[in-house]
């Protein structure tokens, strides 16, 4: 690529005249056999053939027309005729004859932070008492070195200086020093090779030496080299979306292959000491990696749902690329605190003996109830005489939910309360004493424990599935609980499971079993993830009051209705209390 700055100065601009001598005029009379010469304008050429960069020289090497140095030669021998210091303002007689004019600027041999300059004019020819314009262009006749050293790496160095030298021709040159990232020039040229030296200490407290050698060097080019001998170039490795969580991201490590230039011992050095980072805010902050104990690099403290820019860091060299992730959501359990219920009026009674029954429903979640309460809508209040046999009253211990919700709660207006119930098996008619409802339901009855879950339940095969939409990873649940287990030594039930898009379990959690707990206490169950890269789709959580279902360890508990047949009374085992049912999704 070319670029190229012009600066044109002409007679009509600048009104800048050469003249031979300092006590000529511009309006004397040229004596007899003289002719009279004019520069009229000098054009500054400085277009670089880049080999590695499109950059132009900086304007501020650039000379202007009254900074070069003019000389007038004989045209046939060469010899010097006159020389113009920079600056003078005149004409210039000269006697009849062939000349040619050259403009220089800078040293044309040797090593300079000036460029050198230099053109030359075609044939002049002076004709006795005429005047001849004559205008030039001086282009760069230098080669042009540049050390390009990038912050990032200037960073690394506790101290470093940039040398340049000559070698060939007349011996070696002495050393002069150069900046980086800005031009240095040289003649150039074949025969001759130049040493640019990069010497000093590293981060790492490493002595640094190293040379880059340029041999021919062709003027108008200019060489950018690139000062990255020591501290290597490296690539961020392909990011797994199954590694990205909701406020965490696990990180796919660099290897040596990802070390795209450097020495043959430091590819370790760099990985051990490499940084990950993201940045949520176009780099203006950066997050950096821990180093968990099974020797996994983590980045903690994200947010959920929100895009970030990964990259790797050594001190200040950053990988060649970045890669764009986002964050899974924060997703919650809808009705984790229980607040939400509903209900279905499965059959109306009379208001006395016959009781409503209802069917009760917790938003979100699923329960056994359906199961416990089948039937109910057949139930009848026994008619005039009990001509309506049926199912018999609308009593609790013959239909009732297991799970239903309770003002004794840990935070808000409700709790879920799980209860394992017995239940009479045969249709209940006629007048009966208090004290048979429990033992012709311990004789001839069913116990059901109860169930809370996410998912969905068959009545008719009484069994559930867990699982319902979920896309969020979550590390742990927590909720709080109250237990009251009948017997003392029956256990509660609580787990969670996470599924793939194909029902296909990826984590699970412990199975938690408690004894009695009369208050609320929160616990927190930690997921384990056997496919930990796989995203998830479903999650089921699930709850259950116990195990026993020995009718004879349950007891009767009393309702409202204390009149026969004590419809508002049930047979109660186990039940255990559940609110604040809660998602956790940062690194533990």
């Amino acid at each position: 690529m070319r670029k190229m700055i012009r600066q044109i100065m002409t007679l009509a601009t600048l009104c800048w005249m050469v003249a031979g001598c300092a006590d000529e005029v511009i309006d004397r009379n040229g004596g007899k056999g003289e002719g009279r010469l004019l520069l009229t304008g000098i054009e500054v050429e400085s277009a670089v053939s880049d080999v590695q960069t499109k950059a132009s020289l900086a304007e501020g090497v650039i000379p202007t027309v009254s900074d070069f140095t003019i000389t007038i030669v004989c045209a046939a021998t060469g010899e010097t005729v006159k020389t113009l210091p920079p600056g003078v303002e005149a004409g210039c007689f000269l006697p009849v004859g062939e000349y040619r004019v050259k403009a220089a600027y800078g040293g044309e041999a040797g090593m300079s932070a000036v460029p050198y300059f230099y053109g030359e004019s075609d044939k002049v020819t002076i004709v006795e008492g005429e005047v001849k314009s004559v205008s030039l262009t001086a282009f760069l006749a230098s080669a042009v070195i540049r050390p390009q050293m990038a912050d990032q790496l200037v960073e690394q160095y506790n101290f470093y200086t940039l040398t340049v030298s000559e070698t060939g021709g007349s011996g070696v040159t002495p050393s002069q020093t150069l900046t980086n990232g800005e031009d240095f020039f040289v003649s150039g040229g074949k025969g001759k090779t130049y040493n640019l030296i990069l010497a000093g200490q590293n981060k790492l407290g490493e002595t640094v030496t190293h040379t880059w050698s340029y041999s021919d060097l062709v003027r108008r080019t200019r060489y950018i080299v690139q000062c990255d001998p020591d501290l290597p170039a490296f690539t961020l490795p392909a990011q797994s979306d199954g590694d990205v969580w909701s406020k965490f991201i696990y990180i796919t490590p660099m290897t040596a292959d990802n070390m795209t230039a450097h020495k043959a011992d430091m590819a370790d050095k760099v990985i051990a000491n490499v940084v990950y980072e993201a940045s949520a805010d176009n780099g203006e902050t950066w997050i950096p990696s821990d180093k968990t104990s099974d020797g996994r690099y983590v980045i903690k403290g994200l947010e959920p749902s929100k895009n970030y820019t990964i990259r790797s860091r050594f001190g200040g060299v950053l990988s060649s690329n970045t890669q764009t992730v986002t964050t899974e959501s924060a997703q919650v359990i809808a009705n984790g605190d229980m607040e939400a219920w509903s209900s279905t009026k499965l059959h109306s009674g009379n208001g006395t003996w016959d009781a409503d029954m209802y069917c009760d429903y917790c938003t979100n979640w699923n329960t056994r109830n359906e199961k416990t309460t089948n039937g109910a809508e057949n139930a009848n209040s026994g008619g005039v005489f009990g001509s309506n046999k049926g199912s018999g009253y609308g009593v609790r211990w013959r239909w009732c939910s297991g799970t239903w919700s309770t003002t004794d709660k840990k935070d808000g207006e409700k709790a879920a309360e799980i209860s394992t119930l017995a239940f009479y098996n045969s249709n209940v008619s006629g007048s009966w004493k208090r004290a048979s409802v429990y033992s012709y339901t311990r004789d001839n009855g069913t116990a059901y424990v109860g169930y809370l879950f996410t998912g969905t339940f068959d009545k008719n095969s009484d069994s559930y599935s867990l699982g319902i939409a979920h896309t969020a990873r979550p590390k742990s649940i927590s909720f709080d609980y109250k237990y009251a287990p009948l017997p003392s030594t029956d256990q509660c039930i609580a787990y969670a499971k996470i599924y793939d898009s194909n029902n296909v379990e990826i984590a699970t959690t412990q199975e938690f079993n408690s004894m009695t707990q009369d208050v609320y206490k929160k616990e927190t169950l930690n997921f384990t993830y056997t496919q930990s890269t796989t995203k998830a789709a479903y999650i089921g959580i699930f709850f259950q009051s116990g195990t026993n279902t020995d009718i004879g360890n349950m007891r009767q508990v009393e309702g409202g209705y204390s009149t026969s047949p004590y419809n508002q009374d049930r047979v109660v085992g186990s039940v255990l209390k559940i609110d604040n049912v809660t998602l956790n999704y940062d690194y533990e």
